[in-house]
């Protein structure tokens, strides 16, 4: 019953219709350059990142420009950095989130960009008469999820 507040809360929150940012912290799971200019400065950064403190397993690909690229790149992978995720209305109705600053690297999203993504999943076990027989993944976030990390709730 507890968790049915927080997660009421939530909704309330984010049903205002305004943009709200949230801290938290991301583990940088892969850190790869796409692409660099003639004098071999990054230009475009795919950075993989997993959310430690959401249940389950929540991962997300983002892009940034050459000035996000260069910053990123002081950081390691494995390393779990703050991040700073804005949950806004998009244009046609239903809600987004965005990592917006990732360490103290400030991350501008190109509209463009149709390769930054997230994957939201609760995975379990599948049991037939007692024995392990496979797994099954739900994609749509549940109230324990939208209780710890409200920007992943979609409407």
């Amino acid at each position: 019953m507890r968790h049915l507040g927080v997660y009421v809360a939530a909704l309330a929150l984010v049903s205002c219709g305004k943009a709200h940012d949230y801290d938290t912290k991301v583990t940088l799971k892969t850190i790869e350059v796409v692409a660099r200019d003639a004098k071999n400065e990054p230009l475009i950064i795919e950075v993989n990142v997993e959310y430690p403190e959401c249940p389950g397993e929540q991962l997300e690909t983002l892009q940034g420009n050459a000035e996000f690229s260069k910053c990123v790149l002081k950081y390691k992978m494995g390393e779990t950095v703050p991040a700073v995720v804005e949950y806004s209305a998009m244009d046609f109705g239903h809600y987004d989130s965005e990592i917006t600053k990732l360490g103290d690297c400030t991350r501008k999203r190109d509209p463009r960009d149709a390769r930054s993504y997230e994957v939201i999943q609760e995975c379990a076990d599948v049991n037939v008469n007692g024995a392990k027989a496979g797994f099954h993944c739900g994609r749509k976030p549940d109230k324990e999820l939208l209780a710890k990390c409200p920007w992943f709730a979609r409407q």
